[in-house]
């Protein structure tokens, strides 16, 4: 069964999840890659894709920022269970290339991104309260110190 994009979420996949399977290379293994040539091996499956799966294994996800490469692999996460699900009842329609082209560009600009991040923000401080996740920017040191407060959500 390939993975393919089942929901408008899931064009974030890309237009094709290629397999690497470590045995092809190396014959039997602990499945960790570790050395060079094992990860020049994946990274020569992965190509100008942004998902590769790993047999025995699991993903290898891609992205131009952290925001970004947890969208994508996250939504992967969420297209692969719908996948198996609709797979339980039938017939499976993926999306076609125009579809995938057209929503993975939608949901990975900016606007989509960064909402979803903040979301996944607001979530992981309320559970935890450290907010492990923000990514800031780092700024001048001021002067004089400044006062902050802490907003409520």
């Amino acid at each position: 069964m390939d993975l393919k994009p089942v929901y408008h979420l899931g064009a974030t996949l890309g237009e094709k999840v290629p397999f690497w399977d470590s045995r092809d290379d190396f014959g039997d293994t602990n499945l960790i890659v570790a050395k060079p040539e094992e990860g020049a091996s994946l990274a020569r499956a992965l190509g100008e894709n942004w998902i590769v799966l790993m047999r025995r294994h699991g993903a290898t996800v891609a992205g131009v920022s952290l925001e970004e490469l947890t969208f994508r692999t996250i939504y992967t996460a969420r297209n692969a269970a719908l996948q198996i699900q609709a797979h339980t009842l039938g017939l499976v329609s993926p999306l076609n290339l125009a579809e995938t082209r057209l929503a993975g560009e939608y949901n990975l600009r900016p606007g989509p991104v960064m909402r979803a991040w903040e979301y996944w923000n607001a979530r992981l401080d309320k559970v935890e309260g450290s907010g492990r996740l923000r990514v800031h920017k780092q700024t001048p040191k001021r002067s004089s110190p400044r006062r902050t407060t802490k907003r409520r959500r």
